[in-house]
């Protein structure tokens, strides 16, 4: 048997790892670009509320910038890398029927997954 490749090797460890249930990931229903993508191993990281900065002529107090940090394999995506400034829908893991909506930063792919930055205001 050959064996594998760096790149190959890496890849094995993603999705036996990273995206490993027992691990990192969680299972998340996804909805981008008109479909869903339900049940599939995502980890979400980095996420965190921080004060927005208010304008002077702001008038929405107690509003939050969210962020966070979604990976997961591009097939269980349908093959796409989601778009900048595009919308997705993630459920929440506590409440699966509930569903956060942010937009996307920015997309790519990273060690054989896709990385989307995401963003968006909460109360």
């Amino acid at each position: 048997m050959k064996p594998l490749t760096f790149k190959e090797a890496v890849a094995h460890d993603v999705q036996g790892v990273f995206l490993d249930l027992e691990e990192f990931a969680d299972r998340h229903t996804i909805k981008y670009d008109g479909k869903v993508y339900e049940d599939i191993p995502v980890s979400l990281q980095d996420v965190e509320q921080t004060e927005r900065q208010q304008m002077k002529d702001d008038h929405l107090p107690g509003i939050f910038r969210a962020k966070a940090t979604l990976y997961c394999s591009r097939e269980d995506i349908g093959g796409k890398l989601p778009e900048q400034g595009k919308w997705l829908e993630i459920n929440d893991g506590k409440n699966p029927k509930f569903f956060n909506k942010y937009q996307i930063g920015s997309s790519g792919m990273e060690m054989g997954m896709v990385r989307i930055e995401l963003g968006r205001f909460a109360q």
